[in-house]
């Protein structure tokens, strides 16, 4: 009796382990199609109107910007930044007086004319 109550046991717990070890019904495929990733839709795929540039309004954009922008400024405003920005003044005269860029002022550097 001991046996077979033994037996028993073990034949629950076995069909136990093996209804938990089976797949559920519900991992089936199911009415669903199963979809590929990586893989999108043709449609979702392209630009709805946002981030394109029309090549002729670009064109246009750079035409008033080259028209907006100086071509001089204004002498006293020059004068001015060289004397509040030594920077700006060391990169101009190294830049257009020191002639053969030894970092020395000489005075035919300093007298020569500009074209």
């Amino acid at each position: 009796m001991r046996c077979a109550a033994a037996a028993l046991c073990l034949l629950v717990a076995l069909a136990a382990l093996c209804a938990a070890a089976a797949p559920a019904a519900h991992y089936g495929r199911g009415s669903r199609p199963r979809t590929i990733r990586g893989f999108k839709n043709v449609a979702l795929s392209t630009a709805r109107g946002f981030g394109k540039r029309d090549g002729n309004q670009l064109e246009a954009a750079l035409a008033d910007r080259d028209t907006t922008l100086p071509d001089s400024f204004p002498v006293e405003w020059f004068a001015a930044e060289m004397q509040n920005n030594p920077e700006l003044a060391r990169m101009i005269v190294s830049k257009f007086v020191d002639a053969n860029q030894d970092g020395e002022l000489t005075a035919e550097e300093l007298l020569r004319p500009t074209y």
